[in-house]
C-alpha cells in the first residue's frame, strides 16, 4: 500500500512537473491593437498635457514597454497594413486596393506564419487591402483575398475606412448583408472637410449604422477572447480599429467628455482598450498574452485645432497624416508582457511596424525564409532585455519623392515640403538651395534644421541606400546564398583576430596568423552548427558591443560568408560579402563550438584557455 501510494505520489509529481515546464515553454498569445490616425501625442503616457483621457492606454504603458522611435511603414491606412501584416515596405507594391487584393495569392504573413506554428488567428476590425474581382463584387458569393485567404481563421470586420462606400460588414468570406441601401454624404461644421463627422455618401447595408462600428468591433474582440478560455492552443488577435479616422462618432457616453469631438472620440478608443484588457484578466489570459498597442499613422489635425482647443495631436513632432515629417509616421507603440517586458520601461530603439513578422517569428522559432518578411528585422531581444538597439536602417512612405530614410539619428527626404497634407506640401529647389531634407533628429526632433548643404556625405549615403534596396527588392540579407556558401564551399578558412598587429584588416580588426584550413569531415560539425544558428531577423549594429577573436571564412566563386566568433559576448556575428546577416547568440552551443576552435589553434595558449562555461 505504502508503495502504491509512493507510486502515486511521484507519478502526480511528474505529471505536474510536466505540466509547469509546458506552460512554460507554451508560446504567448499575441494581440495587436491598432488605432487608426491616431497621433504621437494624443497619448497621455507620450504627451502629459494631451486633453485626451487616456487611462487605459497609459495602464498599458506603466505595465509595459513604450517605444518612442517607432514608425509605420507609411503614413497612409492601406501601405501601412500592408507593410505590418507582410513584413515588406509597401513602396514595392502598388496600391491599388480598389480592384485587387494587395496581399498576393502564396505570401507569407503575421497570422499565416503564427498559424503553422500553431496559432488559432483571428481578426476584427478594418481590412482595407483589397478583395480579388473589386470593385464590382457578387455579395452573393465569398470575398476572396481577404484576411480568411492571408492566414486568418476568423474575421469579422468592414472592408476599409468608415468615410469610404460602400458600407457593410464582413463575416468570414461573405458579407453579412450586401449593401443595398443608400446614406448620404456627412460633414460637421467648423472643421475641416475630411474632419469631424465626415463620411461620403453612397450604398450601405441596411444592418450598418456608422456609430455603432467601433462597439461591434469591440464586442467582438471581447467575445473572442472570452472564447479562449481554458484553451490550450495560443492564439493571435488582430483588433484593427476604425477609430478615431473620421467619422468621429463618439456614443453618448463619451460626448463632452472633453472640448472637442475628436478627443471625445479618443476617449471611446481608449474604452475598448480597457475592454480588451479587462476581457483578458477575467479569462485569466493577461500572465501570458503579449499585448501591443500602436496606430497606422498620424492625425488630422492641424495647427489651428492646437490653437483652439490646446491639444496637440503630434507633439513635439512636425506635420500630420501623409506627410513624410515625423508626425506622420512616428507612431505611439507599447508592449506588454508580464514577466518577459519590464514594467513601466522606456526604449528609444527604432523600430518599424514590419518588424513583427520578424519579431514573431523569433518568438516562435519559426525561420524567414528569402521571400517571407524581406524588410522585417527582429526587436525581440529589446524586449527581453538582451540588448537596447534594433534597426540601424529604416525607409517609410510610398512616394519617391517624399520617402522618410533614416540612417541612425538622421533622416533623409529626397525633396522639399511634407508632401502629403501639410502645407507647403511641395517646394522647388532653388539655385544652389537643398534640394531635398536632412535632419539630425537627436538634436532636432521638430525637423526644423536642413542640413542637406552641410552633410554632401551624409547625402550621398542616403542615396546609395535607398538605390540599393531598390535594386535588391529587399533590405533583410538574402539567406539562401549565405546558407549555400556555409555548406558548400571547399573549405573554412579559419583566422584569429587581433593577436599580432598585421596590414590584413577585419571590420577594425588585425587579422593575424592563420590556424587550419578545414575541409571534409574536420568542417562538416561547424557547418551544421552555423546552418542551425544563421537567421538573418536578428541583424543590428553589433560593432559597439562586441570583440571577437575568430574569424571564419567560406567562399564560392565571387562571394563569400564571413562568421566572427566572441567567447566573452557568447555570440557571433554573421556577414555576406562585408555585410551583416545576423548577431546572434552561440550559447547554447557554447561548448561544441569551443571544441571545434581549440581544434584550429591547437598551440594557442589563449584560445586553449577559454573556458567551456562564460564565467
Amino acid at each position: 500500500m505504502v508503495q502504491l501510494r509512493m507510486h502515486r505520489f511521484f507519478a502526480i509529481g511528474f505529471l505536474f512537473i510536466a505540466f509547469v515546464a509546458s506552460a512554460k515553454d507554451r508560446p504567448p498569445n499575441i494581440v495587436i491593437i491598432l488605432a487608426d490616425d491616431m497621433g504621437y501625442g494624443d497619448a497621455r503616457c507620450y504627451n502629459p498635457k494631451s486633453k485626451n483621457p487616456t487611462h487605459n492606454i497609459d495602464r498599458l504603458a506603466r505595465e509595459g514597454m513604450r517605444f518612442t522611435d517607432a514608425h509605420s511603414p507609411a503614413s497612409f491606412c492601406v501601405p501601412t497594413r500592408y507593410g505590418l501584416l507582410t513584413g515588406r515596405y509597401p513602396h514595392r507594391i502598388k496600391l491599388d486596393w480598389r480592384s485587387r487584393a494587395l496581399i498576393e495569392k502564396g505570401r507569407a504573413t503575421v497570422p499565416s506564419a503564427l498559424r503553422e506554428k500553431g496559432y488559432a488567428t483571428a481578426m476584427v476590425g478594418k481590412w482595407h487591402l483589397g478583395f480579388d474581382g473589386g470593385p464590382n463584387y457578387d455579395y452573393s458569393k465569398p470575398l476572396d483575398g481577404g484576411p480568411m485567404d492571408r492566414g486568418f481563421d476568423f474575421y469579422f470586420g468592414m472592408p476599409h475606412s468608415l468615410d469610404i462606400v460602400p458600407y457593410y460588414y464582413i463575416e468570414g468570406r461573405k458579407a453579412v448583408m450586401a449593401p443595398t441601401g443608400k446614406v448620404g454624404p456627412r460633414n460637421t461644421e467648423g472643421w475641416s472637410r475630411i474632419q469631424g463627422e465626415f463620411w461620403r455618401g453612397g450604398p450601405i447595408a441596411p444592418n450598418f449604422k456608422h456609430e455603432e462600428v467601433l462597439p461591434r468591433f469591440t464586442a467582438e474582440s471581447v467575445k473572442y477572447i472570452e472564447g479562449r478560455k481554458g484553451n490550450e492552443q495560443p492564439f493571435f488577435l488582430y483588433v484593427a480599429l476604425p477609430a478615431p479616422h473620421t467619422p468621429w462618432l463618439p456614443t453618448k457616453k463619451f460626448r463632452s467628455k472633453t472640448n472637442n469631438m475628436y478627443s471625445d472620440f479618443m476617449a471611446m478608443v481608449d474604452d475598448t482598450v480597457g475592454q480588451v484588457l479587462s476581457a483578458l484578466d477575467r479569462t485569466q489570459l493577461s500572465k501570458n498574452t503579449l499585448v501591443i498597442f500602436t496606430s497606422d499613422n498620424g492625425p488630422v489635425w492641424y495647427n489651428t485645432d492646437t490653437k483652439r482647443f490646446g491639444h496637440s495631436a503630434t507633439t513635439p513632432l512636425r506635420g500630420m497624416k501623409a506627410d513624410a515629417w515625423e508626425a506622420g509616421h512616428r507612431m505611439p507603440f507599447i508592449v506588454r508582457w508580464p514577466g518577459k517586458v519590464k514594467a513601466n520601461s522606456t526604449s528609444d530603439a527604432l523600430i518599424c511596424q514590419t518588424d513583427l513578422m520578424a519579431t514573431f517569428a523569433a518568438l516562435t522559432g519559426h525561420k524567414l525564409a528569402d521571400n517571407e518578411g524581406e524588410d522585417s528585422e527582429s526587436f525581440l531581444p529589446v524586449l527581453v532585455g538582451q540588448r537596447e538597439t534594433a534597426r540601424q536602417e529604416l525607409i517609410t512612405g510610398t512616394k519617391s519623392t517624399h520617402m522618410a530614410v533614416r540612417q541612425g539619428q538622421f533622416k533623409y527626404i529626397p525633396s522639399l515640403g511634407s508632401g502629403g497634407f501639410s502645407d507647403p506640401r511641395r517646394v522647388q529647389p532653388l539655385p544652389k538651395g537643398p534640394r531635398g531634407q536632412l535632419y539630425n533628429l537627436a538634436e532636432d526632433i521638430g525637423e526644423t534644421q536642413n542640413l542637406w548643404l552641410d552633410e554632401p556625405g551624409l547625402v550621398e549615403s542616403f542615396e546609395k541606400q535607398i538605390a540599393k534596396q531598390k535594386a535588391s527588392g529587399r533590405t533583410r540579407p538574402p539567406m539562401k546564398l549565405f546558407n549555400k556558401l556555409l555548406s558548400e564551399s571547399l573549405q573554412i578558412t579559419t583566422h584569429r583576430l587581433n593577436a599580432e598587429p598585421n596590414d590584413k584588416r577585419f571590420l577594425y580588426y588585425t587579422v593575424s596568423r592563420d590556424g587550419r584550413t578545414l575541409r571534409g569531415k574536420a568542417a562538416s560539425r561547424l557547418r551544421s552548427l552555423l546552418i542551425s544558428d544563421a537567421d538573418s531577423t536578428t541583424r543590428h549594429d553589433e560593432k559597439s558591443h562586441f570583440d571577437p577573436g575568430i574569424l571564419l571564412r567560406f567562399r564560392l566563386g565571387d562571394h563569400e560568408a564571413q562568421v566572427a566568433i566572441c567567447f566573452i559576448c557568447n555570440k557571433w556575428a554573421l556577414y555576406l560579402n562585408g555585410e551583416t546577416v545576423s548577431y546572434t547568440s552561440l550559447a547554447d552551443d557554447r561548448a561544441a563550438v569551443l571544441a571545434e576552435v581549440k581544434m584550429m589553434f591547437p598551440k594557442d595558449k589563449i584560445i586553449q584557455g577559454i573556458p567551456e562555461k562564460l564565467q
